[in-house]
C-alpha cells in the first residue's frame, strides 16, 4: 500500500440546477468528484487508501527529500511542502488503484495547488533534474528525471493546468551498474467550477516496475496510453466543473 502512495505526486463541491425545474440540487460530495470504480480502466482494482494514507506518505517523502540533493539547484520541489499539510479528509477525496504494472491516483481538494511552483521545477531548466539522496535506501544513487510537457485541458472551467510525462533513470550506488527504470504521467488541473469555487484535480499513473536492471533501455514505456490518459484527464475535469 505505502508503495502505490509514494507514486502520488495529490474538490470542493458546486451549486447546480435541475433542468427546467428551478431547484437547487444539494452539493456532491467530495467523494463524487473522484473517478468511480466502475469507471476504471481495464485490469485496475481499487486500494483502501484514505487522505490520512496519502499525507502520511507524502510527509515521508518530504521528510526523505530534505537530504536530497537537487540539480540545478534551483529545481529543488517546493510545491507539495506547503500543499500536503494543509490535506485533510473534509477538504479532500482520494482514489487509488492499481494494475499488475502501474499505479493510478485521484485527487480533488478544496486546497489550491501552486501550478507555478510544480512548472518552475518541471520545465524550461528544471526539464532534466538530477537528485541525489544522501540517505535512506537510495543513498548516493543519481536519480535523473526527464519531464515532458502534454497537451492540457482547455475549457471555461480550467483556470491553470500543467500536464507531464515524467521519465526517471536511478543508478543505483555500487560497483556494478545498475539501474532502475520508472515512468508516469502527471496532471495537476485548478477548476473553477460553477458557484464560483475553485478546486485542484490531481490524476497520476505511473509504474510500479521496481526492477534492477543491467542497462537501461532504449525505450522507456508509458504508464499508460497518452491518448487514453488524456482522456481520463479531461473526465476528471469535467466531473469537477459539474
Amino acid at each position: 500500500m505505502r508503495r502505490s502512495l509514494l507514486v502520488l505526486l495529490a474538490g470542493s463541491v458546486g451549486l447546480a440546477l435541475l433542468s427546467g425545474c428551478g431547484v437547487e440540487e444539494a452539493p456532491a460530495p467530495l467523494t463524487g468528484l473522484v473517478l468511480a470504480s466502475a469507471s476504471l480502466p481495464i485490469s485496475y482494482q481499487v486500494l483502501g487508501a484514505t487522505v490520512e494514507d496519502l499525507v502520511s506518505a507524502n510527509q515521508q517523502t518530504l521528510k526523505q527529500a530534505e537530504t536530497v540533493d537537487f540539480e540545478p539547484a534551483q529545481c529543488t520541489p517546493t510545491a507539495d511542502a506547503e500543499f500536503n499539510p494543509r490535506l485533510d479528509p473534509d477538504n479532500t477525496a482520494v482514489l487509488v488503484a492499481e494494475s499488475d504494472t502501474a499505479t493510478l491516483s485521484e485527487v480533488v481538494t478544496t486546497v489550491r495547488r501552486d501550478i507555478d511552483a510544480d512548472r518552475r521545477a518541471t520545465t524550461g531548466p528544471c526539464r532534466v533534474v538530477t537528485a541525489v539522496p544522501a540517505q535512506g535506501t537510495l543513498a548516493g544513487a543519481r536519480i535523473v528525471t526527464t519531464s515532458t510537457e502534454l497537451p492540457a485541458p482547455t475549457g471555461e472551467a480550467v483556470e491553470q493546468a500543467l500536464v507531464l510525462r515524467s521519465d526517471s533513470v536511478t543508478t543505483l550506488a555500487g560497483q556494478e551498474a545498475q539501474f532502475r527504470v520508472r515512468s508516469a504521467l502527471l496532471a495537476t488541473v485548478l477548476v473553477r467550477r460553477p458557484n464560483g469555487e475553485l478546486v485542484t484535480v490531481m490524476l497520476n499513473v505511473g509504474t510500479n516496475d521496481g526492477t534492477v536492471k543491467p542497462a537501461v533501455p532504449d525505450r522507456i514505456e508509458a504508464p499508460m496510453n497518452e491518448d487514453e490518459y488524456r482522456k481520463l484527464v479531461d473526465e476528471a475535469v469535467a466531473r469537477a466543473a459539474r
